[in-house]
């Protein structure tokens, strides 16, 4: 049976900022360790931020017939509400952000951002 435990404040909404990275990198491995190294260093600065999670692909083999899909990456940040939310993307630190995306390796595609309300369910 999955228990909601409240892991933000009573009578907040929690919020996630999702970040996806579709597309490829010239070199995946340059690209990522970029990011990783630069990227979530900045993103900790956003006032309110609980936690930032970076999810990186996986390859793998399956019999049934899904297609690959080359997404290099995704992020999450949480927050506690959409007010939170829009007040990091109003910041500083996200005019830091823009000008660090500026300096990744080189990449098609871009990045596509959610803002997105979030139940937490745990064991």
């Amino acid at each position: 049976m999955l228990d909601s435990t409240p892991l933000v404040p009573d009578g907040a909404l929690p919020c996630q900022f999702l970040v996806h990275y579709p597309g490829r990198a010239e070199n995946l491995d340059e690209w990522l360790a970029y990011y990783l190294a630069h990227h979530p260093q900045i993103m900790k600065f956003f006032d309110g931020v609980r936690e930032i999670e970076i999810f990186t692909r996986v390859d793998w083999i399956d019999a049934m017939p899904w297609p690959q899909v080359h997404y290099m990456q995704r992020n999450k940040l949480m927050l506690d509400s959409a007010e939170a939310i829009t007040a990091a993307m109003n910041s500083p630190v996200c005019h830091q952000m823009r000008a660090d995306f500026e300096r990744f390796p080189p990449f098609e595609g871009s990045n596509i951002n959610h803002p997105m309300s979030a139940r937490t369910l745990v064991k």
